[in-house]
């Protein structure tokens, strides 16, 4: 057996909990409904330990997504590798979307509320997601960067929405994939087998600003 990481997020519409072994995935569960995050997320853990014993690294997903779910997996996540005695390594949970569509342009989006959103743009063709636009909290307009004449795949509750596929580019197309709980361990994975964990006190939420800023208070999540 390799070094084994064990990647956990509940930010989006996903609940999910992934283990690998020296990069190649090893388990998976996934649930479609981050509200019962609280209910699934150490459970999951509790079933893949025990088939697979405990993980050398915890990698876990702290947004931007939802407040309730990006807490209840980063409390989560910090409480197991203090009992553990591992590293943890904090990881962008829409990069590890991102990855979810490889070689490929990504905007991925998340928790929008009317015209406010959480949004990252990346380019996935290499080992990692590489960010084009950092993540963000949009409350209206688009970056200046859009539109973008590249074929782009777009993820999340803006992907589902023509009149935003236009303004992000011309060439924008909706993406269905969802974010698993091996793409967050494959992103701390590198850091993480040469001992460049983060302290767990330190890691946090990435809140950024809410998009509730928008006057709505409805959550759209999309089907990915």
């Amino acid at each position: 057996m390799g070094f084994k990481v064990m990647g956990v997020d509940a930010s989006g519409p996903v609940v999910t909990v992934g283990y690998i072994d020296d990069g190649t995935a090893v388990a998976e569960l996934s649930f479609r409904g981050s509200r019962l995050a609280g209910a699934h997320l150490v459970e999951w853990v509790d079933q893949v330990t025990a088939l697979l014993g405990p993980p050398d690294g915890l990698a876990v997903g702290i947004g931007p997504g939802s407040y309730t779910g990006v807490r209840i997996a980063v409390t989560a996540a910090k409480a197991l590798a203090y009992g553990w005695r591992i590293p943890i390594q904090g990881v962008s949970s829409l990069a590890a979307w991102a990855r979810a569509v490889p070689n490929q342009r990504v905007v991925v989006t998340s928790e929008r509320r009317g015209r406010a959103f959480y949004m990252g743009y990346y380019w996935t063709g290499g080992s990692q997601a590489q960010p084009i636009w950092p993540d963000s909290a949009i409350s209206g307009d688009l970056p200046a960067i859009f539109p973008v004449n590249d074929e782009v795949v777009v993820l999340g509750p803006v992907g589902q929405d023509p009149a935003m596929l236009r303004k992000i580019g011309v060439r924008a197309k909706p993406g269905r994939e969802d974010l698993s709980g091996v793409a967050v361990a494959l992103l701390g994975w590198p850091g993480l087998q040469w001992g460049r964990g983060e302290d767990p006190v330190a890691i946090a939420p990435a809140y950024l600003r809410s998009p509730a800023t928008s006057g709505s208070s409805e959550v759209i999540y999309g089907d990915s």
